[in-house]
């Protein structure tokens, strides 16, 4: 009876019961779509929503290193900064590098690409925070290899990489060349290390894919939506991997 109360009510009802939360599968038919404030070709921000309560995809990112804050521990390296690595390991971190690109960064106990990284000490690290990173690297599948050598022993490699993204409009605009999904990772990650070596998670749906692209902020959004996952609508894609002996 419901479902045909359903069928015979107007759209704008409809609509109206979708938005208060008591119809979560309404579709607008053909032509009565409610475009509001997405009727438009300019973006609500150009910094990912940075400017607006911060960035949708940063949601995912954090999530994810919550649920592997368990290995972010010993030794750590991380790219840019230590933020993730001080925020999400703690006192259990003995050791926190940084690697980044620009020699002078303050803070930075490296300097390169991570894709020529012969200069950083095999089997010396516990784990490796290499988020939003690869996709700036041309040759991702040598800075792949070398995290893994750098790796010591049932060290653990965290990453995220985006999937549905726009592409920066700063400094890493130039950089940004790649973009990957559960299965290209999968096919990468299958053809460098064991099989068994590694877990791909990925976060999004078409709500969360709309909104980061438009640049609305984490505080402008209703965060329960991100929370459903839609592997068709990736908007990250996170990969946990071991080393093995």
């Amino acid at each position: 009876m419901k479902s045909t109360i359903k069928k015979n009510l107007p759209v704008f009802v409809k609509r109206f019961i979708n938005r208060i939360g008591l119809y979560q599968g309404f579709v607008p038919p053909q032509g009565k779509i409610s475009w509001g404030d997405f009727n438009s070709v300019m973006p609500f921000s150009n910094d990912f929503g940075f400017d607006r309560g911060g960035a949708v995809d940063r949601y995912y990112i954090e999530k994810f290193l919550d649920e592997q804050s368990v290995h972010i521990k010993g030794n750590v390296l991380e790219i840019a900064d230590n933020a993730y690595t001080l925020k999400y390991g703690g006192s259990n971190v003995t050791k926190s590098d940084v690697l980044h690109l620009n020699a002078g960064t303050p803070g930075a106990t490296y300097i390169g690409d991570l894709s020529k990284g012969e200069h950083l000490p095999s089997e010396h690290f516990d784990c490796i925070i290499l988020t939003q990173t690869l996709h700036l690297i041309y040759d991702y599948t040598s800075a792949l290899k070398h995290c893994y050598r750098i790796l010591k022993k049932d060290g653990i490699l965290l990453i995220t990489t985006p999937g549905i993204s726009q592409i920066d409009r700063g400094e890493w605009g130039q950089y940004w060349l790649w973009s990957f999904n559960e299965h290209s990772m999968k096919r990468i990650l299958t053809e460098l290390f064991p099989a068994n070596s590694f877990q791909i998670q990925t976060y999004g749906n078409v709500y969360a894919a709309t909104t980061f692209l438009y640049g609305a902020g984490l505080s402008e959004v209703d965060q329960s939506k991100l929370d459903v996952r839609d592997t068709a609508y990736s908007v990250i894609v996170g990969v946990q991997l071991k080393k093995q002996a």
